[in-house]
């Protein structure tokens, strides 16, 4: 399965894109040389964040998008043309069959799982899609809470590269809850930002890309608590006139 899409003809004017949804690496890619452990780390894909837009994409009467490939495979949020795309090593790990690929069978994988992901994803937006009201699409990642031996103190941070309506408004009340929220942190929206470039920023829809740290989201209990917090924050998201308009850049 190269995506899942959850209610593709959801009431809510709302599009969630999760790239980082699954660790899954087809039989012929041999597991990239790595063993089952490591394939459960977060190296592999964004651990809890796959249940939480699910738990949305139900509770808000959205349409969602899932991806079934591990982002080691290839990473669906870079640009075809920007490293990191097949990560040849990630937080200490070395990828063996990754390393000294050819442009055939990079090809391969971008036409195995990126383009149609990416072209699923613009079907699925462009459906929502209306002349007076602009979808609000929201792009699921989650972060491991030590990179390179680096701790990282945010709970959850909001990425945005040209358009920060919605991750002003995130930040701003999720602070208000008790929460550190990150401004384009642990990653900079600026650089790391290409699926809410291309799905958000070139039609001008309000978009952000919400990261949480994954110890929030590594039980039953942590999925529970962020997808109803994250339910009521969209919710009010949804309400707030300025999210209504398309914006061109």
């Amino acid at each position: 399965m190269i995506f899942d899409i959850i209610n593709p003809s959801g009431n809510a004017n709302i599009v969630l894109i999760c790239e980082h949804a699954s660790n899954h690496v087809p039989d012929e890619y041999e597991k990239l040389g790595l063993c089952d452990q490591q394939l459960e780390l977060h190296i592999a894909w964004d651990i809890g964040i796959a249940k939480v837009t699910e738990n949305l994409a139900s509770s808000l009467g959205a349409s969602a998008i899932l991806a079934g490939f591990s982002r080691l495979l290839i990473d669906a949020n870079r640009a075809l043309d920007q490293n990191g795309l097949i990560p040849t090593h990630s937080d200490g790990h070395i990828i063996p069959k990754n390393s000294a690929l050819s442009k055939d069978d990079i090809k391969q994988r971008v036409d195995q799982f990126y383009t149609p992901f990416h072209q699923a994803a613009d079907e699925l937006i462009k459906k929502k899609s209306h002349h007076q009201e602009a979808p609000l699409i929201f792009n699921m990642h989650s972060f491991t809470p030590y990179m390179n031996d680096l701790a990282r103190p945010w709970h959850t941070g909001m990425l945005w590269n040209k358009d920060p309506r919605i991750a002003n408004a995130l930040m701003k009340s999720l602070s208000k809850r008790g929460f550190q929220v990150g401004n384009n942190e642990p990653y900079t929206g600026v650089e790391l930002n290409h699926t809410m470039n291309t799905h958000g920023t070139e039609h001008g829809f309000p978009h952000v890309n919400i990261e949480i740290r994954q110890n929030e989201i590594d039980t039953p209990q942590g999925i529970s608590k962020w997808s109803e917090i994250l339910h009521e924050e969209l919710k009010m998201i949804r309400e707030m006139p300025e999210m209504a308009h398309i914006k061109h850049y």
